[in-house]
């Protein structure tokens, strides 16, 4: 267990503490002119409430975010969906379930297989429109790696924050480490990596038994199913980002994928300036 604490202790580098605390949210400068950002929910495939926002026009982009994070954290706080949606398009930001506003009941039946990846599916069902492309970080790349699994939705595909070990379907340290974390944090520990989860849940407006759900439907998809996907994939991982193995030898199994470095830890990357570039160049080179 102290073993696990300490992995978890560097909570900027995993992710959970608030990016405030880890990193520099971009100046009024570097972020595109303001547009109106609207949240709202829609019934998921069981009947659960899944909160998301949308700002923007044009080709709809589906952006997930990372585990303990919410779309507010990873994608509107960084500017990132700001200047997405400013480059022309429809950002769709889910919550997703057991994060944020997306809270579900602490039941077994709240997380059936692949139940993230089915809310994405119920989510483009509910706004009638195909995304153009599916951007995910850490957690969010795993759904969204399950979502074009099971739709071949969307015309691009961009990874971030995940490498390699995303495509063994075996591999459970990482999840292990962060659900006994997670068990001590409900049992009242002080541990340094209970704490940072305690932290980083009220910050997201999250719960740990919402964690905890998320992590009991976690999915990596196997290599051989990697090598099905036939549209252009971006792998992005940070320059001091190895916490899901490495993020060029994950593109070398998706057949014709690129990878593309830039700076920062796993928890750091996701506002590394450079970032948002690197998104719109890439959705731009599909139009």
């Amino acid at each position: 267990m102290a073993v696990q604490f300490r992995l978890l202790a560097g909570a900027c580098a995993l992710a959970l503490l608030p990016l405030s605390a880890c990193t520099t949210t971009p100046s009024t400068s570097e972020v595109a002119a303001p547009l109106a950002p609207q949240t709202t929910t829609y019934p998921s495939f069981d009947g659960q409430d899944i909160s998301y926002t949308r700002i923007g026009s044009g080709p709809v982009v589906l952006m997930l975010h990372g585990f303990t994070a919410n779309a507010k954290l990873n994608w509107f706080d960084s500017g990132i969906a700001q200047q997405v949606a400013a480059a022309g398009y429809t950002v769709i930001a889910p919550d997703t379930r057991g994060h944020g506003a997306s809270q579900v009941p602490d039941s077994p039946r709240s997380w059936p297989r692949d139940a993230v990846a089915r809310d994405q599916i119920a989510l483009v069902k509910h706004l009638d429109e195909k995304p153009f492309a599916v951007v995910g970080y850490s957690m969010g790349s795993l759904t969204a790696m399950r979502y074009h699994l099971l739709t071949r939705d969307g015309e691009r595909l961009l990874l971030g924050g995940v490498g390699d070990s995303a495509a063994d379907e075996w591999k459970t340290d990482r999840s292990g480490a962060f659900k006994a974390a997670l068990d001590a944090t409900i049992g009242g520990s002080d541990a340094p990596g209970a704490i940072a989860f305690a932290d980083r849940a009220k910050a997201s407006g999250s719960t740990l038994e919402g964690y905890r759900g998320a992590l009991s439907s976690r999915k990596y998809t196997g290599a051989d199913l990697l090598e099905t996907f036939d549209i252009p994939v971006l792998v992005v991982t940070g320059d001091q980002d190895t916490d899901n193995g490495t993020g060029s030898a994950l593109a070398e199994i998706i057949p014709g994928a690129d990878y593309t470095q830039i700076k920062g830890t796993h928890g750091g990357a996701v506002t590394d300036p450079a970032f948002p570039g690197v998104i719109i160049s890439f959705l731009n080179e599909g139009r």
